[in-house]
C-alpha cells in the first residue's frame, strides 16, 4: 500500500468538471499539484494521478506527460475514439489507466442493475426489449453519450437474446444529465433512472478512481472496476454474516 499522501493533477482545470474536481479536492484535503488548461500547464508539485477532463485533442499532451513522469491517468473524456483507446491501452502497459465514461457511483449502480436484469431474465420465454433515453444540456457535443453507450453494451454483453431498442438523445434542459433505461415486458415496462444535478457527483467519483489508481500497478481499468473493487467485497462480507 502506498503510504504517501495523494497528490492529483487536472488537465482541463478551467472547465466545469475540472473546477468541480478542484473544489472536491479542497473539500477533502487532497493536494492539487498540477493545473493545465488552454493557457498552459502549471506544475507546483508532481502529481501521483492525473485526470484528463478536456477533449480528445488534448490526449497527446496528457499521454506524453504520463509517459515521461510515470503518472497514473484517469481519462474522463466522453466517447473515446478507437485510435485514442488504442493509445490509452498502450499507455496502460507503463502506468495505471482508468477510462471513465461516467465517474458517478449512480451510473455504476444503474449499470449493475441492467446486468442483473439481463441475468434474471435469461430464462424468460420472451426477452425484454431494452432502450435508453439520455438527456444533456445543449452544450453536450456528442450523441449518444458515452454513458448511454455503456448502458447499452452492458445489456448486449449479457442478454441471452439481443433485443435492443433505440438510444434516444435529447439536448435540452439544465445541467447535468439524465439517463433512463426502459425494459419492455408483455403488458408492462420497467424503467431505471439516474439523474445528476451537480458535478460534485462526478468529482467525488474521480477521487475514488484516483485512490484506486494510486494503489495499482500498470494496467487498464474502468470505473466499473473501481466501484466493484470498493463495494463488492463489502457486499460479499455482509451476505456471509
Amino acid at each position: 500500500m502506498n503510504e504517501s499522501p495523494l497528490i492529483v493533477g487536472i488537465v482541463g482545470s478551467t472547465g466545469r468538471l475540472g473546477m468541480a474536481i478542484a473544489d472536491e479536492c479542497t473539500r477533502c484535503g487532497v493536494r492539487l499539484g498540477l493545473r493545465a488548461s488552454s493557457s498552459g500547464w502549471r506544475i507546483d508539485t508532481a502529481p501521483h494521478v492525473l485526470v484528463d477532463a478536456t477533449a480528445p485533442s488534448a490526449l497527446l499532451d496528457t499521454i506524453g506527460y504520463c509517459r515521461e513522469t510515470g503518472t497514473a491517468l484517469i481519462y474522463a473524456v466522453s466517447s473515446v475514439p478507437s485510435d485514442a483507446y488504442r493509445t490509452l491501452v498502450e499507455l496502460s502497459r507503463q502506468v495505471p489507466v482508468v477510462i471513465a465514461d461516467n465517474l458517478s457511483i449512480g451510473h455504476w449502480l444503474q449499470v449493475s442493475l441492467v446486468r442483473t436484469i439481463a441475468r434474471l431474465s435469461a430464462g424468460f420465454e420472451r426477452q425484454p426489449r431494452m432502450s435508453v433515453l439520455e438527456r444533456h444540456p445543449v452544450t453536450k457535443r456528442d450523441r449518444p453519450s458515452a454513458s448511454a453507450g455503456s448502458l447499452a453494451r452492458s445489456w448486449a454483453e449479457l442478454a441471452v437474446t439481443y433485443s435492443h431498442g433505440e438510444i434516444v438523445s435529447q439536448r435540452a434542459g439544465a445541467p447535468v444529465s439524465d439517463h433512463m433505461v426502459t425494459f419492455d415486458l408483455p403488458g408492462a415496462s420497467l424503467s431505471i433512472s439516474h439523474s445528476v444535478a451537480d458535478l460534485r457527483a462526478a468529482a467525488s467519483g474521480f477521487l475514488a478512481a484516483a485512490r484506486y489508481a494510486f494503489e495499482r500497478s500498470p494496467g487498464l481499468a474502468t470505473m466499473f472496476d473501481v466501484y466493484a473493487g470498493l463495494y463488492e467485497p463489502v457486499r460479499s462480507t455482509l451476505e456471509k454474516s
